[in-house]
């Protein structure tokens, strides 16, 4: 039986790894889309949303896949209500450091 390793990367995560790996070969098609759509896309540096993950992870307690997508989007509170609707364990305490850690690393782009 084949295990499958799964983990949530962030924009940045994938701008950075198919950056080091164009630098080795030419990129696949589908690739290099990824590449461009990170590019457009990831609002922070690799070392910004790495540590806003990890913070989002161990001070609020969010899980691996939320902390991902918020790291991607970086929501306004407006925006942040839509994501969180249907996360009933999070309350209001939880959302505002959220918006915190977010500001926080908005700033340093």
């Amino acid at each position: 039986m084949n295990s499958v390793y799964k983990e949530d990367v962030t924009l940045a995560e994938i701008k950075k790894i198919l950056s080091e790996k164009a630098k080795e070969k030419e990129l696949s098609f589908e690739q290099n889309e990824a590449y461009e759509h990170a590019k457009s896309f990831s609002k922070l540096s690799f070392a910004n949303a790495q540590k806003l993950k990890q913070e989002l992870m161990t001070q609020v307690e969010l899980s691996d896949e939320l902390s991902t997508k918020l790291v991607d989007i970086l929501p306004n509170n407006v925006e942040l209500d839509v994501i969180l609707e249907k996360e009933k364990e999070i309350n209001e305490e939880q959302k505002q450091k959220i918006i915190e850690l977010i500001e926080k690393y908005n700033k340093e782009k």
